[in-house]
């Protein structure tokens, strides 16, 4: 059985490859001189991307610590 936390740590760095990826796509596309709105769509894909991962990472860190209601309610300033 794989260890769950080299799981989760080879998703996020393959996460991030392509993320990196999408900006040297980015530079590209600058360089190259393309149409601002196809530059900002794609700007746009990698924040989506960028907060999916985040959202992935908290959810796995307050899953692995098993963290209590006080804790994420105060990381999530929910009163």
């Amino acid at each position: 059985m794989s260890d769950p936390k080299k799981v989760l740590q080879k998703d996020i760095a393959n996460r991030l490859a392509r993320i990196e990826g999408q900006l040297r796509g980015i530079r590209g596309m600058v360089v190259e001189e393309r149409d601002c709105i196809d530059v900002i769509a794609q700007i746009s894909a990698v924040r989506q991307s960028l907060a999916s991962l985040g959202t992935e990472v908290l959810k796995n860190d307050i899953r692995c610590k098993q963290l209590d209601d006080g804790y994420i309610k105060a990381l999530f300033n929910v009163n």
